[in-house]
């Protein structure tokens, strides 16, 4: 199910590396007065993606129970997207390090551990194979959304948080504040990438820019 509030008055969908963190802080907040904060229950901490609010997919939600539901969606420039995620996942938290992979089957892969950015995307599909958070964090987001964004009351792109924020306090008469979360990493921008990354992002991405086409443009690749 999508983060639903205020009893299922608004559902919000989230997507990986759309700013979907502070967002769901902020919706705990809405809903129970006060800022979420993480525990720790027989060794596993419980965040807010695993304990409170999961991301899953659009193809599990179940629609009848969102009959009468403002639904939300905020998207984010589909390159920007994954560069991020390299940065945040591979760069910050390590996720292909080699004692988070399984280093035979990326010897079969031919791929290694810690990769630049140019071999990530150059081999993003075998590095997805290798890590679930990986395949979690770069899938299109019409994985999350679906392939119709005509399904959704107030799209907001990652730009216009306040306005989101804006329409939250409309509809609870709270005074908020969007925080930032998992902002870990080194920033990486499109033209840091050589030449054969940057056609091999842009054409892994090709989907998700049909999908926000009206939004956002492809990068043009030199």
């Amino acid at each position: 199910m999508p983060v639903n509030i205020l009893n299922n008055k608004i559902s919000y969908f989230p997507v990986p590396k759309t700013a979907c963190t502070s967002i769901k802080y902020l919706f705990y907040y809405v809903e129970n007065g006060k800022d979420f904060e993480m525990t720790e229950v027989n060794g596993e901490v419980q965040h807010i993606h695993n304990s409170m609010y999961p991301t899953e997919y659009f193809q599990v939600v179940d629609q009848k129970a969102l009959v009468g539901s403002t639904r939300i969606a905020v998207i984010r420039d589909p390159v920007a997207r994954m560069l991020s995620a390299f940065s945040n996942r591979v760069g910050f938290h390590k996720e292909l390090s080699e004692d988070r992979i399984d280093m035979e089957m990326a010897r079969k892969l031919e791929v290694h551990p810690n990769p630049s950015p140019d071999h990530f995307f150059n081999n993003i599909e075998k590095f997805r194979a290798l890590s679930p958070s990986i395949k979690h964090h770069t899938d299109m987001t019409s994985a999350f959304l679906g392939y119709d964004l005509s399904y959704y009351h107030k799209i907001y792109t990652i730009n216009e948080l306040d306005e989101l924020v804006d329409f939250l306090q409309g509809e609870t008469g709270m005074d908020l504040k969007m925080g930032r979360e998992q902002t870990g990493g080194a920033k990486l921008a499109f033209s840091d990438l050589l030449p054969r990354a940057r056609k091999n992002l842009l054409q892994y991405c090709y989907g998700d820019y049909a999908l926000m086409r009206g939004y956002y443009l492809p990068p043009k690749v030199y």
